[in-house]
């Protein structure tokens, strides 16, 4: 069974709210649909997931015009030399890891559909019976964000995570008003996105933080600072969680040594696909690290191989993002996701447990 034919598409689906984050307001998604075809007619599919450097959609011509002519013709299980061909042919710039992400969720859902099993069975089976989902709030003001969570709640979420920018004051105003609304009802996460400069800009926002109990404070710092970072875990009793720290697993290697972070959040995207990121889950657990689980946020396709990871994953104690779907209006695929009183469910549907809608792709799908 050959891979006969791989292409990207490039789609712009609407979020049901605009997202004001520390990239700007967003009001829509822009990601690329990656369909891997075998020579027996099976196919299997993959999301490339960015917000950064242009969007998921600026790679499909990358995939269409390197990568997939670079796996043409592999067996659809000799899975090591399929993303050795693809790593080859990407050797430049940490975000086309996205793509090489994409390629890997479209084999291991055309294996799974092929073998009639869920992704997460190729991986260990399910460890758990559910996640913890949490849900970010907007940038606003205080009295916006207690309604937006409050929103959230109504809804069955127990976790919310606050988006930061460079207003530590409104950062601090915005958690202490949640503290007071909710108490102990809500669990609250920062992510800081960056937003300080030095450490000690950093530890003064933490420190103003500690007493509202707030689960975790992710990413205060440059990805590179882990000097900084590990500074700050020593200095403050709020767990510190690194995303854009870790791009594959070298990067994890490098920040477990280095001391840098109490929970690394992995992206599926950013760890350059759901082994890779099954990977790092492996080696913070064998360094004693907490996981998460990251999200662009992705739509349908992303969402679910997200899904599969964590419920792979032996220990994800931490509440995870793995909700991508549900901040977007509409989809280009259909799947089985079960999300319920701020839990998502196992997928039981062979592969990802996704199928395309082509009406829904062609009417979002963009023309270059």
């Amino acid at each position: 069974m050959k891979i006969s034919r791989v292409r990207a598409i490039p789609y712009r689906v609407p979020l049901r709210s605009t997202m004001n984050s520390a990239l700007g307001a967003m009001s829509q998604s822009e990601y690329g649909l990656v369909r891997l075809e075998t020579d027996d007619g099976l196919e299997g599919l993959g999301e490339i997931s960015l917000i950064w450097h242009g969007d998921g959609a600026s790679l499909c011509d990358l995939v269409n015009e390197v990568v997939g002519p670079a796996v043409v013709g592999f067996d659809l299980f000799d899975y090591s030399r399929i993303m050795a061909a693809v790593h080859a042919s990407l050797k430049f710039g940490r975000h086309s890891l996205t793509a090489a992400a994409a390629v890997d969720m479209a084999v291991l859902d055309a294996q799974g559909k092929y073998l009639g099993q869920p992704v997460m069975n190729l991986l260990g089976g399910a460890a758990a019976d559910r996640i913890l989902l949490t849900m970010s709030l907007s940038i606003a003001s205080p009295e916006e964000a207690v309604a937006e969570a409050h929103r959230y709640r109504e809804s069955g979420f127990r976790v919310v995570k606050v988006k930061a920018g460079r207003d530590h004051d409104r950062t601090v105003a915005t958690v202490k008003a949640l503290n007071a609304e909710f108490g102990s009802d809500l669990g609250v996460r920062v992510d800081l996105n960056m937003a300080c400069v030095t450490a000690k800009e950093a530890l003064g926002t933490i420190r103003r933080l500690e007493e509202f109990g707030v689960l975790s404070v992710e990413q205060p710092l440059a990805p590179d600072d882990l000097a900084g970072l590990a500074f700050l875990r020593q200095h403050t009793v709020l767990p510190i969680m690194v995303d854009e720290s870790v791009w594959g697993p070298v990067d994890a290697r490098e920040v477990i040594l280095a001391g840098a972070a109490d929970i690394i959040n992995i992206y599926v995207a950013e760890s350059g696909g759901i082994r890779p990121a099954k990977l790092i889950a492996d080696l913070a657990e064998l360094n004693h690290i907490g996981v998460a689980i990251g999200s662009m946020p992705e739509t349908g396709v992303g969402t679910a191989a997200a899904a599969h990871l964590g419920f792979s994953m032996p220990k994800l104690e931490h509440p995870s993002d793995v909700a991508g779907v549900l901040y977007h209006a509409d989809d280009v695929v259909v799947s089985n996701l079960v999300f319920d009183g701020g839990y998502i469910y196992p997928p039981t549907a062979p592969g990802l447990g996704v199928a395309i809608d082509e009406e829904k792709l062609s009417a979002f799908a963009i023309r270059r």
